[in-house]
């Protein structure tokens, strides 16, 4: 969420004593910490010689808040039990997370961003299958000088002569300008844009405000790719704008929803989704 800059720099102030960066592009994951590429221009757009998901799935995605309100282990639960796919924003490496998961039998993956007091922070990714192929973009918010990251994940899927492209991703927040967020964003939807089989571009895209949430609209849009708006649109607003979205290409959207909770900051927003058959390869 958008606070005033003065709280902000207070923040990365108070903050620099106990925060550390990983020097590399570093992953957590359900079988141990591993180093990640950083994502290249192009995403190997490998064929399959496996099948994973059906050619029907369901991809979730919500800011869990760090976990600083209560029940989002109840919430988080009734999400893994009707998904396939979760992406995570603001998670934390913690037991009680991991356990959930594992008992969910998802297989995840962790974009180590940063780390405060010892604990990891970034975007998670888990899923049913296990992935592919993993990448990720991590992008320094230029007042707080914390990173937001971006995991791009491979997922085998069926009657597909593509894996699965998942991005999540979680947005810059805080600057003076839109340079760094342009920059953020055109390198996702880049690498996105390239890829040739089916794509679900998803998370927390800090879209507070008129500018910004026109800005990646248009962007969208230019890139080929159409959003699940969900009806009733129960998504958490700053500034009146929504800040979570699911963007899709080379996919048929069959049903998209959300759910108004309080035990995050945002409410989670998912979408089911069903393989294009005899498309142009």
């Amino acid at each position: 969420m958008r606070l005033p800059f003065f709280v902000v720099a207070i923040i990365a102030v108070f903050l620099s004593g106990c925060l550390e960066i990983p020097s590399q592009e570093t992953l957590s994951t359900n079988v141990g910490p591993r180093l990640v590429d950083r994502c290249p221009l192009v995403v190997p757009a490998t064929r399959q010689q496996v099948n994973g998901f059906a050619s029907s799935f369901r991809l979730t995605t919500w800011n869990l808040h760090k976990f600083q309100r209560a029940n989002w282990q109840k919430q988080a639960t009734v999400l893994a039990q009707h998904s396939d796919i979760l992406l995570f924003q603001e998670a934390m490496e913690r037991p009680a997370l991991s356990q959930l998961l594992q008992q969910a039998h998802f297989n995840w993956q962790q974009v180590q961003a940063f780390r405060l007091e010892g604990e990891v922070t970034g975007v998670l990714n888990a899923s049913s299958v296990p992935a592919l192929y993993n990448c990720s973009l991590r992008e320094l918010e230029p007042v707080s000088r914390i990173p937001k990251s971006a995991l791009v994940t491979l997922y085998p899927l069926a009657e597909s002569s593509y894996p699965l492209l998942a991005i999540n991703v979680h947005g810059i927040n805080f600057e003076l300008s839109m340079a760094a967020y342009h920059r953020q964003m055109e390198r996702i939807f880049l690498l996105a844009k390239g890829y040739p089989g089916p794509v679900v571009l998803a998370g927390d895209f800090a879209t507070w405000g008129d500018r910004r949430s026109a800005y990646l609209l248009t962007l969208a849009r230019q890139s080929g790719f159409d959003e699940a708006l969900p009806m009733p649109d129960l998504r958490a607003l700053v500034m009146s704008r929504p800040v979570d979205h699911i963007f899709y290409r080379k996919l048929l959207l069959k049903t998209v929803g959300n759910q108004a909770t309080n035990t995050s900051d945002h409410n989670p927003l998912w979408a089911e989704f069903s393989v294009i058959r005899n498309q142009v390869k």
